[in-house]
């Protein structure tokens, strides 16, 4: 037996679902619609736009969101029913040393020396001398995300030195968060612990590691005291003692040229993210990035799923009292 037909509830229906469906009902607000729309289109992710609450900047916040939550964060761009809302751009590109800016302060001394003896010898990872890709993402206000002791080894040996690696067109705060959100995609919930911080830095610090290293050797010489000493020489122009002596004084100079604080309320290095180039995540990342997958900005993709299901359910209340 049919249903018998409320005319102000279908008509109520019927007006909510076509304006809901089809958007503004005069002329004003679709000419306004449609320019809104139109500059959707063209226009790239607004870091200023990202909500704290979907992308926190610690990894453990993150973390909580892991599953299917975090996978609609990180690759629901193309479901929210906008086009280029949420793109980030990014491109390969390098800056000086003294230009960058870490992201954490974080820092192992003794492997950044270790580094800073391989760039001169111009031994892996720096087969040409210091510099080079970093294989890290730079931001638009020139932190780097990962990298932290190639880069501080470089610009221990020359701070004009150019480290590069993918620029993207973002800030740091909001490109750590949505890096987090992306680590967490990945599978990974812990970041990497912390090791000393940039206090270390200065000439008695230096000259401590490298006597250390002239006196036992170090993974960047195969092992070897004398090439420590070697690299000394080389960086300096001296000899023996006197050489390492100079490149502690050197280095630490170097080094005074760098950024090395970091912004409050950066997270520390357990709550960074971790997206490893040998592992793949970076070109993963810059893809999800590039391609506007990373659900950064509204309408979020979770909304527009609700708003078609309401709609769904008011045709499906009219085709009730058509019956």
């Amino acid at each position: 037996m049919s249903k018998k037909i409320n005319a102000r509830e279908l008509r109520r229906l019927v007006l909510e679902t076509i304006r809901e469906d089809n958007g503004p009902s005069n002329r004003e607000e679709e000419f306004a619609s449609i320019v809104e729309n139109a500059k959707r289109l063209v226009e790239d992710a607004d870091p200023s736009k990202v909500d704290s609450s979907r992308f926190p900047m610690e990894l453990s916040s993150a973390a909580a969101k892991a599953g299917e939550e975090a996978e609609k964060l990180a690759t629901g761009g193309d479901d929210d029913g906008q086009t280029g809302d949420d793109v980030v751009k990014a491109q390969p590109g390098s800056l000086p040393c003294k230009v960058l800016k870490p992201s954490q302060s974080s820092m192992n001394i003794e492997k950044a020396c270790a580094f800073a003896i391989a760039a001169i010898l111009q031994v892996k990872p720096f087969p040409t001398g210091p510099g080079g890709d970093l294989g890290a993402i730079i931001t638009s206000d020139n932190h780097i995300m990962d990298g932290h002791h190639r880069w501080i080894a470089s610009g221990m040996i020359d701070p004009d030195a150019e480290v590069g690696g993918f620029i993207v067109e973002f800030p740091a705060q909001q490109m750590i968060a949505a890096l987090n959100m992306i680590t967490v995609k990945l599978g990974i919930t812990q970041g990497k612990p912390g090791s000393g911080g940039f206090e270390q830095f200065n000439e008695a610090g230096i000259l401590s590691v490298l006597k250390k290293f002239a006196a036992e050797g170090v993974w960047s010489t195969g092992g070897d005291p004398a090439k420590v000493i070697q690299a000394c020489e080389e960086f300096t122009g001296e000899s023996g003692d006197a050489a390492v002596d100079a490149a502690a004084k050197k280095m630490a100079e170097n080094v005074s040229q760098l950024t090395l604080s970091v912004p409050s309320g950066f997270p520390e290095r357990p709550d960074m993210p971790v997206i490893s180039k040998g592992k793949g995540h970076l070109d993963q990342a810059i893809e999800l990035l590039r391609s506007g997958q990373v659900d950064l900005n509204e309408p979020y993709a979770e909304s527009v799923s609700k708003k078609d299901d309401v709609i769904v359910e008011r045709w499906n209340k009219l085709a009730g009292l058509l019956k």
